[in-house]
């Protein structure tokens, strides 16, 4: 009797770690999806507005300001991923704290994995699977970020250039 207990606990058990795989790497996806559909927005916006800023030829200033709000928004993104991470454990009740679930969040997403809050045994497979949507999601952010940095020292460049031969005495 003891060993049938003990397998009907095992059965149990493994189903609900298949299922912390399953739901994490459907939600890692998932939010993957979504910060990679924000951060082409973002750069798409950015983009525009280098363009806008070539056009009207405005102070080198102006493309900074830009710049950093890009920075700002990519930041904002990663926010809100972990925002989500947060909701979910939250409402599966898995950390039963708004709070303690974002910043449980936060932190794994980040791979800092502070330890001070943490998952049931039975849902612990969760959390490197977080890390993992954060690692691919960063990544994603670095690559953007490379090419919107680089667009913002050529317009950087050209708005000086202009701005050089604007102001020559003739």
């Amino acid at each position: 009797m003891c060993d049938a207990t003990l397998f009907s606990y095992s059965i149990s058990h493994d189903l609900t770690r298949f299922e912390a795989i399953g739901l994490g790497c459907l939600f890692a996806v998932v939010i993957t999806l979504i910060h990679i559909t924000g951060l082409s927005g973002i750069a798409n916006w950015s983009h525009g507005k280098s363009r806008l800023l070539r056009e009207k030829q405005a102070p080198p200033v102006v493309a900074s300001w830009y710049f950093g709000t890009t920075i700002l928004l990519m930041l904002l993104l990663h926010i809100g991923d972990t925002l989500i991470w947060g909701f979910i454990v939250y409402a599966m009740k898995l950390i039963p704290n708004i709070h303690d679930a974002f910043y449980f969040s936060a932190n794994t997403y980040t791979s800092l994995g502070y330890g001070d809050v943490l998952l049931s045994y039975d849902w612990r497979e969760l959390s490197p699977l977080m890390a993992m949507s954060g690692l691919f999601t960063f990544a994603c952010t670095t690559g953007q970020l490379f090419n919107v940095m680089g667009d913002h020292h050529s317009i950087v460049a050209e708005l000086r250039a202009k701005g050089s031969t604007k102001n020559a005495i003739p």
